[in-house]
């Protein structure tokens, strides 16, 4: 097939803000580059995947444009950046983006993800306007979708749009990354129940959810669980009949373009300027964006504690403090600024000398190559923020290190110290340590810094913005894969009505069914999981044709099914196998274990029924079950996880297994399982049609029993044996009112 004939996916990326911004001046669109790490690390990736001609080659970027533009320009800016950069600007009046960005985003999100609650602002006002915004970009990227795009979102502005997104394009592979923290549930659960939850269910659209680091994976599948009840099984949630994946997918830099900047010749004269500025002064170097997340002040109080204590080294070493203005016009930044001013003057008003400066102070913006130069200058690196999703800077100085030289401070609160382990590592809320770190780091011999600094180079040029796009989007599509063969496996009414006409054709069938979950819905205790009028009567509608042999395959105790099915002339088996009745008959036992195993397990299971509210035991003759549906869903995911692994132990090399259900572990005998019952069933007669149906994980020893051209169909979507998938119980019940149709038909 030609290249002009080969179909390639398209890319739409959705970010708060647009690589250029745009403006009027004289009538006319103006445009600059828009500042911003996501902005920078984005760009550099798709550049790169536009040179390989890769299989995502083509995108678009929908944004803001980085200013209101009024109506009548709209049309000529929406236009001009189609054509010139392939952007969708979503145009936002300036009191909405206000409230939106400056409101919700950063008065709320920011403050508390990054773990400073007492910033944080509740007002119904601005979450509202969040809302809003989300639903007007939901807007743009559903009128661009063309089948086969794939939507990447990007960051805490649009945590509501990817369930948006799948509402109105419910098919859309749809990815979200989160480039700041997100925080422990504890933090998390401050905001409003209605809110936290919403978030939740927005990132949960998505069919890939991405952070940083494991720990910020941990943290949100903790308030999933929390708030949903949903449980993940290796980072893997089913939400509404889909997989979703959670992972850590850590950032990198643009490592060439950093690197090779720093190489440049200009470059390197710039740095060897400023080393012959210092004299005989060691730098250390403090890159930051004015930011109350960063932590500036207190690198400060450090600095000033070193200088205190190590009076040997003053007129030795100097402070090149660089602050990016952001947010100008916002008070608490100000603020800041103004309490940076003044350490800065206080320092250098305690400790300078004629001929030396403590701190070189800058406030404003540096170009890509004067900070390689800084980098290359600097003989320390001093990066300590409070809290950070990830933190750049760090990989960027180790990147600009050409030479084998250098140290990096790094706070163990940025992502960045999970993958470089080699730069010293302090607690940012420490004075002592930062003090302790710097004096480290100015007397770490040549090799040790050798050594280090390789390591960190090696790293993030492995591990840059290129290999991070790549592996998250090689995710999604394999993700989107799952879904498509998911998809294929449900059992739409269509495929239901041609199963139940090779149903009514035959001659003789067998039919066998779960109960809890598949027969009647899931019930908070077993007891209130009762049999409906409706069902019985297809029950006893299926039993009065002679052509069908219908067996019940329970976990259920004997008693139970003898009390609510006794009376129908259908076969009941008890305890995944354990009990068997054939229809018309009497009970027999089909499993005989050594009960001695009950009175080892019987004390553990107990002592965990105390320890955890709300669980309690089922016991049965052939098996014990521990629920804890109606407990605290993190408390006994915890706990569940204990107490299999115990029981696994103490069961080792015996006849008994543990076996993990929907809110439920059972301990059970391993013969008593339902493909032995069912084999045991199929030797009785020979059938046209085998039809089963169940909905837990002891389910699938039955389908996997049952020979290739059965019917198996699984309630919910799960990896599964079975042939066919349904949503839900109800379905099943539909099936059942089909199949009996189908049989009056064709009699």
């Amino acid at each position: 097939m030609s290249e002009s004939t080969t179909k390639k996916e398209r890319l739409i990326i959705v970010s708060n803000r647009m690589p250029v911004t745009v403006g009027i001046e004289d009538g006319k669109m103006t445009t600059g580059p828009s500042a911003g790490g996501l902005v920078s690390a984005l760009g550099a990736f798709l550049e790169r995947r536009k040179k390989e001609q890769s299989e995502i080659a083509e995108h678009l970027w929908v944004g803001w444009p980085g200013n209101s533009i009024a109506t009548e320009y709209q049309e000529c800016v929406l236009q001009n950046l189609r054509q010139q950069y392939g952007y969708e600007p979503v145009f936002l009046e300036e009191q909405v983006m206000d409230q939106f960005y400056l409101g919700f985003c950063n008065k709320t999100i920011w403050p508390l993800f990054h773990y400073f609650p007492t910033l944080t602002a509740y007002e119904e006002s601005m979450w509202e306007i969040y809302e809003e915004v989300n639903r007007r970009f939901c807007d743009v990227v559903a009128g661009l979708l063309q089948p086969g795009d794939i939507v990447w979102i990007h960051d805490y502005h649009f945590m509501l749009l990817p369930a948006m997104l799948r509402e109105r394009c419910p098919g859309t592979s749809i990815g979200f990354f989160l480039h700041i923290p997100f925080p422990a549930y504890e933090i998390f659960r401050m905001l409003p129940r209605k809110w936290a939850a919403a978030l939740v269910d927005g990132l949960l659209g998505a069919d890939i959810v991405g952070f940083h680091t494991v720990d910020y994976v941990r943290h949100f599948l903790t308030s999933v669980l929390r708030l949903t009840g949903n449980q993940h099984q290796i980072g893997r949630l089913m939400i509404h009949g889909r997989e979703v994946q959670v992972d850590a997918f850590p950032i990198g830099i643009d490592f060439e373009r950093y690197h090779g900047t720093a190489s440049l010749p200009k470059v390197q004269k710039e740095a060897d300027m400023i080393r012959r500025k210092l004299v005989q002064q060691k730098a250390i170097l403090s890159v930051d964006r004015l930011d109350y997340t960063k932590g500036i002040a207190k690198r400060l109080l450090a600095y000033d504690l070193f200088l205190e204590r190590h009076p040997e080294w003053r007129q030795k070493v100097i402070m090149l403090l660089l602050v990016v203005p952001s947010r100008i016009g916002v008070d608490k930044y100000q603020d800041m600024r103004r309490e940076i001013d003044e350490l800065v003057g206080r320092i250098n008003g305690r400790f300078a000398d004629i001929g030396w400066t403590p701190i070189a102070y800058l406030y404003k913006n540096l170009g890509l190559q004067a900070l390689s130069a800084l980098y290359s200058a600097a003989d320390v690196a001093l990066v300590t923020p409070l809290r950070d999703g990830m933190n750049l800077v760090a990989k960027e100085y180790v990147a600009a290190r050409i030479r084998d030289a250098g140290v990096l401070i790094l706070s163990e609160m940025a992502g960045a110290a999970r993958e470089l382990p080699e730069a010293i590592i302090i607690n940012p809320n420490s004075r002592e340590e930062m003090s302790d770190a710097i004096l480290q780091a100015l007397t770490m011999p040549g090799e040790e810094q050798a050594v280090r600094i390789r390591a960190m180079r090696e790293s993030v040029k492995k591990y840059d913005v290129h290999r991070w796009g790549r592996i998250f989007l090689h995710a999604l599509t394999e993700r989107s894969a799952v879904q498509q063969a998911t998809g294929d496996k449900l059992l739409s009414e269509a495929k239901m009505d041609v199963l139940a006409r090779q149903f009514g054709l035959s001659k003789r069938r067998a039919l066998f069914f779960d109960y809890d979950g598949t027969l009647v819905p899931l019930a908070r205790t077993p007891e209130l999981a009762l049999p409906d009028n409706r069902l019985l009567d297809l029950l006893r509608e299926l039993a009065s044709d002679p052509r069908n042999d219908i067996s019940i395959i329970s976990g259920r105790q004997r008693e139970f099914l003898q009390k609510y099915l006794g009376g129908i002339r259908i076969s009941l088996v008890a305890e995944h196998g354990a009990w068997i009745r054939r229809r018309g008959g009497i009970w027999r036992k089909r499993v005989f274990p050594d009960n001695s195993w009950k009175t080892r397990i019987m004390p553990m299971m107990e002592f965990y029924v105390e320890r955890l509210p709300a669980s309690f035991l089922e016991e049965k003759e052939c098996s014990v079950a521990w629920h804890y549906r109606q407990s605290d869903a993190e408390s006994a995911d915890f706990m569940a996880q204990e107490l299999k692994f115990e029981l696994n132990n103490l069961l080792f090399q015996t006849n008994m297994e543990v076996l993990e259900g929907n809110k439920v572990l059972e301990v059970r005998a391993k013969s008593a399982n339902k493909g032995s019952a069912v084999l045991a069933a199929l030797d009785d007669a020979s059938y046209d049609v085998i039809v089963a149906a169940g909905d837990d994980w002891t389910d699938e020893d039955m389908f996997q029993a049952l020979p290739r051209e059965a019917t198996t169909i699984r309630v919910g979507i799960r990896p599964t044996a079975a042939q066919f998938l349904v949503q839900g119980q109800r379905e099943i019940i539909v099936f059942l009112e089909k199949i009996i149709e189908a049989g009056k038909n064709y009699s």
